[in-house]
């Protein structure tokens, strides 16, 4: 009986997949269990069902399949499997409650805990459903495989090591082409140890080494790494699966355990994870970085902190630096100029202090000064003008200040008490 089934089974499917066709799949019945049934459906079509278990393949093909139950559609091209079913041909492995084949254009549909296996780079994508288009000559020159219902996709290049993490990828609607590019649309986020990202809409591809972020884009650091880039649209760039410069645009915005930038565009390069340098520039959201007690104003910014440790920031046009003694403290001092450079240095404990500010163009410098005479909360007031201003900080208050090239200023004592 097992073997009256597999005749009547290829007989039917040599009608629509001859030998010219092109590549496509002609499937051969391996062997099955209990007892087939033939339905004539008119037209010359018929249609044949078999329970109790089927294995199949393609021949000639090192494409293999088997269900519990099978269904071959002659009018439609369409060959089900339900229960259990398990498909691997030479690219993929496949396994789902069922699924469809549609032996003309060489697509494979499978719904119910349908798992994807990529044999030759270990991606795995998990979901309710999913489309696998295969790779056939005449048909298609690369795979295709796309999946609703917000599945999973555990991301891995042919290039990765053994056991290499893999990227997290989970959005309402996921496809990939190829070994290497992913996209991902709905509520996207992607994830590993040292990278967590998420938009509205993704782009990922390790040949190319470089994804992009669409709509409500946020992309992070490890935990260790303190950073956070967020904006309308992010490009990112990878060097050995790790991303290596990062840009974000509209409304983009910055921030590490210290500091925030803004502007309408913000680019970082990143060296072990971590922020090595950067800069910020916008015509309606003018650059801007902010800490706790200083902040720099210009028409662009260029950031340096080796190894994420700010130690210089250089504002360009039109710049200005303020600083408060305190969060509480209601007025500022402030440093402008055409250029302003702001240099930091890290102390024992990690943090990082303001060490100097200078401004060059038109320089001009209003400060507080703290003289041990001075009566409490009563500090003299600096004003100087000049080609280059120079403000050296110690403990976040200002210890000088230098004024060169046709100076001019004031300097206002606060009054100290009446001589005896």
């Amino acid at each position: 009986m097992m073997v009256r089934n597999a005749v009547v089974l290829v007989a039917i499917v040599a009608v629509v997949a001859p030998d010219d066709a092109h590549g496509q799949c002609f499937v051969m019945v391996d062997s099955t269990g209990g007892v087939a049934r033939q339905v004539d459906v008119g037209r010359g079509f018929v249609r044949w069902f078999q329970s109790d278990g089927i294995w199949a393949h393609c021949r000639g093909e090192d494409t293999r399949w088997q269900s519990d139950s099978a269904a071959w559609y002659q009018d439609f091209n369409r060959f089900d499997m339900v229960g259990d079913v398990d498909f691997r041909d030479a690219s993929v492995h496949l396994t789902a409650d069922r699924a469809s084949y549609f032996t003309r254009d060489e697509r494979l549909e499978a719904y119910g805990n349908a798992r994807l296996v990529n044999l030759r780079t270990g991606s795995v994508l998990r979901g309710p459903n999913l489309t696998y288009r295969r790779r056939v000559p005449g048909v298609r020159d690369t795979t295709e495989w796309f999946a609703s219902g917000r599945p999973t996709i555990e991301y891995r290049s042919a290039d990765d090591s053994v056991g290499a993490e893999p990227y997290i990828i989970i959005a309402d609607r996921v496809s990939m082409r190829g070994e290497s590019a992913a996209y991902a649309w709905g509520r996207v986020t992607i994830d590993r140890s040292d990278f967590a990202a998420e938009a509205d809409s993704a782009t990922l591809d390790t040949d190319v080494g470089a994804g992009t972020l669409i709509g409500h884009a946020r992309i992070a650091g490890g935990d260790s790494s303190g950073y956070t880039l967020a904006g309308r649209v992010i490009e990112y760039r990878l060097t050995g699966r790790k991303p290596s410069w990062v840009q974000a645009e509209g409304l983009a915005n910055a921030t590490s355990d210290e500091w925030r930038i803004l502007g309408d565009t913000i680019q970082f390069d990143l060296v072990n994870d971590r922020v090595e340098r950067g800069n910020a520039w916008g015509d309606s959201t003018r650059p801007r970085a902010v800490s706790i007690s200083h902040s720099i104003t210009a028409d662009s910014l260029a950031i340096y902190a080796p190894g994420q440790h700010l130690s210089e920031m250089w504002g360009f046009g039109s710049a200005r630096a303020t600083s408060r003694v305190d969060s509480m403290d209601t007025e500022t001092d402030w440093l402008a100029g055409d250029t302003v450079v702001a240099r930091f240095d890290t102390t024992a404990v990690g943090r990082t202090t303001l060490s100097w500010l200078e401004a060059h163009g038109s320089a001009q410098a209003r400060y507080r000064i703290y003289p041990a005479d001075a009566p409490a909360g009563m500090p003299d007031i600096s004003y100087s003008r000049g080609a280059r201003i120079l403000v050296r900080f110690e403990a976040d208050q200002v210890k000088r200040v230098h004024v060169a090239g046709q100076t001019d200023g004031v300097y206002l004592q606060a009054p100290r008490g009446r001589r005896q």
